[in-house]
């Protein structure tokens, strides 16, 4: 995930200056001077593309993106038609719109190669996760897996053990080599050296989780794999520290002073749906394991927890209709804009949970507390992968999530979360 986010990154980077250089020789041509009004017409054009997700070029190509650009690019151009009132501005739409299409097909068209990819495993155990890891990544064909298990398995596709392994490249033409950590890979070592010096990628079970998924294996790491492993620089480098405070400071007085009138009518539409108190506060486990308290609009009964502490579930019958809303776009976590404030908690980091349930995921989920080591977010890469978690199962699935966070954290990450976020808010995603 980190090697696509880069790449895609990169390809989204020329994308925006080949379309800035457009956009702005298109007004210098027609003897329109470019204010600081245009160039923020570009930026929010350039934003919609990204939220419509015409921007995705690991992906394959979707004819609506052309109705996007269609449509995104009509709005702006009519703006400024609306300003300027010169008939000269219709072609300047319709050359920009022309561009803009043809580029993205381009940088769409180079994503659309298959990437054959073949497993070795000799465990049989790890091939159902990696070929559905692989199929939901276009660009990306699973062609089957050696092993030295002599067994038929034509749902995963056994293509033999690993004596053929040469003809089989040959035969698939395969790119990418997926291996999983064990003695039996060592006898294969020279094998798997001369397909890497022949260009064929070799990488194994984890770090094919973290390129491909975002994600860290808990089952398969220990104490002795957080010492060796690369990462986690940011624990103990003070000035990213105090970049990311000041990136939370910046954030929360960008984000918090225009949303107070949503926060003001939230309040009230939480007072008139249902007895109780319009913000509740409740204590979380943060960073360093101290405690402190979480403020958020009710979204619940008042009596949510009569009965005591329980998992939040899907359609929770406990949340009310505007609650439901609230959760959906994230509304409801405006207050701890407060808590961002405070310092206790950041815009970006693992979702702060409670002690009565860190006690019972620990007993089942290993290194749980590692989460704890940086402050919790409002947001998270957990949150905007794998959004919904009622269950210790879920809060396995959201750690290796937060493990990748902790362990690849910068200011670029949190960028790429912030806009994934922007997403969920926009069209209700949220939980």
């Amino acid at each position: 995930m980190r090697v696509r986010h880069n790449r895609n990154a990169l390809v989204r980077f020329i994308y925006f200056i080949l379309l800035f250089v457009i956009y702005r020789e298109l007004f210098f041509y027609a003897k329109l001077s470019l204010n600081l009004a245009m160039y923020m017409m570009f930026l929010v054009l350039f934003l919609g593309y990204y939220l419509a997700g015409t921007m995705d070029f690991t992906s394959k190509y979707r004819k609506k993106n052309v109705l996007y650009s269609f449509i995104f690019n009509l709005g702006v151009f009519a703006i400024f038609y609306f300003f300027y009132k010169k008939p000269i501005l219709l072609g300047m739409y319709l050359v920009y719109t022309l561009v803009q299409v043809v580029l993205n097909y381009i940088f769409y068209s180079k994503g659309e190669q298959k990437i054959n990819t073949l497993v070795l495993n000799s465990d049989g155990k790890k091939v159902e996760s990696i070929k559905e890891a692989l199929e939901k990544i276009e660009n990306y064909h699973y062609i089957g897996y050696l092993s030295k298990e002599d067994k038929k398995d034509s749902k995963n596709n056994r293509l033999g053990d690993f004596e053929v392994l040469n003809n089989t490249i040959k035969k698939y033409k395969i790119k990418q080599i997926v291996f999983t950590k064990d003695e039996e890979m060592k006898k294969i070592s020279n094998k798997l050296m001369d397909c890497k010096l022949k260009g064929i990628k070799i990488v194994d079970y984890l770090g094919f989780l973290e390129e491909l998924e975002g994600k860290i294996d808990v089952d398969k790491i220990d104490s002795l794999w957080f010492v060796m492993s690369d990462g986690f620089d940011t624990l103990s480098n003070n000035l990213q520290k105090k970049i990311k405070r000041v990136f939370d400071i910046m954030l929360a007085i960008m984000i918090g002073v225009p949303a107070l009138p949503v926060m003001l009518i939230s309040a009230l539409i939480v007072k008139l749906e249902s007895p109780g108190p319009v913000i509740y506060s409740q204590l979380r486990v943060g960073e360093n394991q101290k405690e402190y308290s979480v403020y958020k609009f009710r979204s619940m009964r008042n009596d949510a927890e009569k009965s005591g502490a329980q998992w939040a579930v899907e359609n929770d019958p406990r949340v009310t209709k505007f609650g439901n809303f609230m959760r959906k776009t994230r509304i409801d976590e405006l207050p701890q804009i407060w808590n961002v404030l405070k310092g206790e908690m950041s815009f970006i980091g693992p979702r702060p949970e409670r002690r009565v349930f860190i006690e019972q995921i620990e007993k089942e989920v290993p290194n749980y507390n590692a989460r704890h080591c940086v402050k919790p977010g409002l947001t998270g890469w957990a949150q905007v992968m794998y959004p919904y978690g009622a269950s210790i199962e879920d809060a396995k699935h959201k750690l290796e999530y937060d493990l990748y966070y902790i362990k690849y954290q910068n200011l670029y990450l949190d960028l790429i979360i912030m806009f994934k976020t922007i997403q969920i808010v926009i069209f209700g995603k949220g939980r």
